[in-house]
């Protein structure tokens, strides 16, 4: 049997969780002020989970994370002035502990935002340190003479003020803090401390991770960084063991690496870019080796899959508004290994491109005035699509990017090997179409996505890495109701299959007929193996008055030739025009063999 990669089955919540990032301000409005809050997301809890198994009206996810919810003088909140404050415009400490409390009811595990390379100029640290305050000043990076090195992006990052520079990675008005100095750790961890023990929440999510220190003009990725992370990480867990870290590690996969055994895990920004360029291009081929990647270098599934964020364009705007398109991509990366991150909105088409406010603009919640999210006029306008794009008009839609969601996630939540399972990607012979398999203990799943407007028949498919032996397999679409289709599955080989225009096939693979018995009826044997010129075909145990059709492949199972066979069980093929290498002949029943073309 050929070898497969096997992930380590894990207990830990997360890796069996459908996490949804949520902005508070724009999430629901309770109090009709125009700005979402706390108790605002208490309200609408049953949306994304109710909590009872038995219903399929909620979303069904198992995690919050919450964008910046600490004090902080801005809208969005990456710049804090407290970490031991909630913002005010969001409520009260006590309204923040009831809405924990209810999520915990319902099964849903709270992870906030917990921006700690930088505060806000406006922190008392930052306002003490420019006073030159004996103990503060070092809380930050302080220069005498301008340094003249510029940021990952360009920019500037020294700023000046009172005679002396400092030191801002992202903007003069959020200074970064100096992990250099023993009381910003301790002042940090204390924080850590008190969300978890006074505030019952049940992970961090950390911002801009890979920055926490420098040298020189090296600005990321530092040694000292990983062993801060590191030693958090243990320090959080000796407080509350189930506590979970996600790092927002924005760099290449193969610089993320780095982090496994310091965090939990972090954001996969290559596979979600990966992802929205295989639909954008109808080329699986764009996700396959990304996804490969991650699977093969990131520990037992422990990465984050994503499509866009709050940072980013939303993937209505990336995908044209194309709800197939959006189908698709959902597809790929809630089926796919990993722990699944929906953006706020992403479920029902919600729509926005840069600048920052028009990608977290309100929840739209019904075609009612302001969208349903609230009865004054919002923090920021609604979009305009919400009369078609909302979620009660949506609910009652089968066929809708809202519903779709659901089902993938029922599906996700409802077997174990989409969640913790293993991962085989699956050579198709059509460029648009990405294969995998998933499996955990004897549960097998087929996953099919179709990133074309095509419609695909008779699609080909070679199986030789995922363990399935040869055999006649029923194949149960947990999309559709549990309907049924059938694969004949011979030297690693199987076609027939079909897909419609964006269509995903989630399929629950049971074996029901073994191959000797599929072969009693018709074998047939090939000769010379490896063939130079031309080659034999024999039919066995058939009668000599059937017609047959032969079919050949290629290796990634592009049909190549068809060739009638008229009343003989002796044929012999021309293969000379086929290039050296590894190719398939199937019978019109099925079977199939392999060949090698010299």
């Amino acid at each position: 049997m050929p070898s497969v990669l096997i992930a380590q089955p894990s207990t830990k919540w997360w890796n069996q969780s459908v996490f949804y990032e949520m902005f508070v301000r724009s999430f629901y409005d309770s109090n009709g002020n125009g700005i979402g809050d706390f108790n605002g997301i208490t309200a609408k809890l049953n949306y994304l989970n109710d909590g009872d198994s038995s219903t399929n009206t909620d979303l069904g996810i198992n995690a919050i994370w919450l964008m910046p919810i600490n004090a902080s003088p801005s809208y969005h909140g990456y710049d804090v002035t407290d970490y031991k404050a909630v913002n005010p415009q969001y409520g009260s400490a006590s309204e923040f502990k009831n809405m924990v409390k209810e999520a915990h009811k319902r099964g849903i595990k709270i992870v906030i935002d917990f921006v700690i390379n930088h505060t806000s100029s406006q922190h008392p640290w930052f306002v003490k340190a420019v006073a030159n305050d004996p103990f503060y000043r070092d809380f930050y990076r302080w220069s005498a003479t301008k340094p003249n090195y510029k940021g990952p992006w360009g920019q500037d990052v020294w700023y000046s003020k009172n005679n002396s520079n400092y030191y801002a990675l992202f903007w003069s008005e959020m200074p970064d803090l100096n992990y250099t100095y023993q009381p910003v750790k301790d002042s940090i961890f204390t924080a850590a401390k008190y969300w978890l023990d006074s505030m019952d929440i049940d992970g961090f999510r950390l911002d801009a991770a890979m920055y926490l220190y420098e040298s020189g003009a090296n600005l990321m990725n530092q040694p000292e960084t990983f062993q801060f992370w590191s030693q958090f990480n243990t320090y959080i867990k000796s407080i509350k063991p189930n506590v979970m870290t996600v790092g927002e590690v924005w760099t290449n996969t193969s610089t993320v690496v780095q982090y496994n055994h310091k965090l939990d895990y972090c954001f996969e920004f290559e596979l979600a870019s990966s992802i929205l360029s295989a639909v954008k291009f109808a080329n699986a081929g764009y996700v396959r080796q990304a996804a490969q990647y991650a699977y093969d270098n990131l520990l037992n599934n422990e990465f984050a899959t994503f499509l866009t964020n709050h940072d980013q364009n939303r993937v209505y705007d990336e995908l044209g508004g194309n709800d197939g398109k959006m189908k698709a991509a959902a597809s790929m990366y809630l089926a796919l290994p990993g722990i699944p991150y929906i953006y706020y909105g992403e479920e029902i088409g919600l729509r926005g491109s840069k600048p920052d406010e028009n990608i977290r603009t309100p929840m739209q919640w019904n075609n009612n005035t302001y969208a349903g999210f609230s009865v004054a006029k919002p923090w920021q306008s609604v979009n305009s699509n919400y009369p078609s794009y909302n979620i009660e008009t949506m609910s009652a839609d089968s066929n809708s990017l809202l519903n779709h969601y659901k089902k993938l996630i029922a599906i996700r939540n409802q077997n174990v090997a989409l969640t913790i399972g293993t991962y085989q990607n699956i050579l198709t012979g059509d460029s648009s179409v990405y294969a995998f398999t998933r499996q955990s203990g004897n549960q097998k799943i087929l996953v099919m996505v179709n990133t074309s407007s095509r419609s695909i028949s008779n699609l080909a498919i070679s199986t030789s890495l995922t363990g399935l032996s040869d055999g006649n397999y029923s194949l149960f679409d947990l999309m559709n109701k549990r309907k049924k289709e059938s694969m004949i599955l011979s030297a690693s080989f199987a076609d027939g299959l079909s897909l419609n225009p964006y269509q995903c096939k989630v399929m629950l693979i049971e074996s029901a007929t073994s191959v000797k018995e599929i072969e009693a009826n018709v074998q047939f044997n090939l000769y010379p193996n490896p063939a130079n010129e031309e080659i034999q075909i024999e039919l066995l145990n058939t009668a000599s008055d059937k017609d047959f059709a032969v079919f050949i492949f290629d290796a990634l199972g592009k049909e190549l030739k068809r060739i009638e066979m008229k009343k003989s069980p002796f044929h012999t093929i021309s293969v000379a025009d086929l290039k050296p290498g590894f190719y398939y002949i199937r019978l019109n029943n099925g079977i199939a063999k392999s060949f090698v073309k010299k």
